[in-house]
């Protein structure tokens, strides 16, 4: 692992006209081509929006594969589409599919939308009443219409994060198993939460109106 990151850092001044084709701009996101070493690996360029959502070309010397890594305000993942072990096809990959690709994942994540996931009714919810802009101090920042699709089935129908910390609720549903559930994060450490535990769209909605606020301002007292 350590050598093929020496051999990246040792191609250091090549990689911006490497990637020259790069859009400059997908979405509300910008390209910042500024590779280097980091602590997963090696990155080759990101793509950052406002709220600091993140989508990296990397090389991740863990688990030894060039990759992309996404990271949201309180979850992070890793876009398996993209893993590769040779750099010479990961390059050749990223010139195909980078544009559909990120597209599809936080541009415009209702490309992803499953037929399950349409069956459920959630691209069609009418989820302002249940799941306003904004509760306490936290700030709404996705929701069912642009819900991100996951691995295992699970989407990310909502997250509302605190403005000064890692610190917040993301609400899923998995449609394998048919439920919705939530995860709370308490500067960025994960608590399970049972309270919004729901099968049905009027169901969740019941519970989000007895308990979103309660939830979130438990949350507020602990941070």
């Amino acid at each position: 692992m350590g050598d093929i990151i020496a051999d990246l850092k040792e191609k250091q001044d090549t990689w911006a006209s490497t990637f020259e084709w790069v859009p400059k701009t997908m979405g509300d996101y910008t390209l910042h081509l500024e590779s280097g070493e980091v602590p997963e690996g090696y990155r080759f360029f990101y793509y950052e929006n406002d709220r600091g959502c993140r989508w990296e070309a990397l090389y991740d010397s863990g688990v030894g594969d060039y990759t992309v890594h996404v990271i949201m305000p309180l979850f992070e993942f890793t876009d398996i589409n993209f893993s590769l072990e040779d750099l010479d096809n990961y390059l050749e990959d990223l010139k195909t599919r980078l544009v559909p690709g990120m597209t599809k994942l936080v541009i415009e994540p209702s490309q992803n939308f499953t037929y399950a996931y349409k069956m459920k009714g959630l691209d069609t919810w009418d989820f302002e009443k249940a799941l306003p802009p904004k509760v306490g101090d936290f700030v709404r920042d996705i929701d069912p219409s642009k819900a991100i699709r996951m691995i295992n089935g699970s989407f990310i129908i909502a997250e509302y994060v605190h403005p000064a910390d890692r610190s917040g609720l993301l609400l899923f549903y998995n449609e394998l198993r048919d439920e919705f559930f939530a995860e709370l994060r308490r500067h960025n450490y994960p608590e399970i939460n049972h309270q919004l535990d729901a099968k049905t769209i009027p169901n969740l909605e019941a519970v989000l109106e007895h308990e979103l606020e309660n939830v979130l301002s438990d949350l507020t007292m602990r941070l």
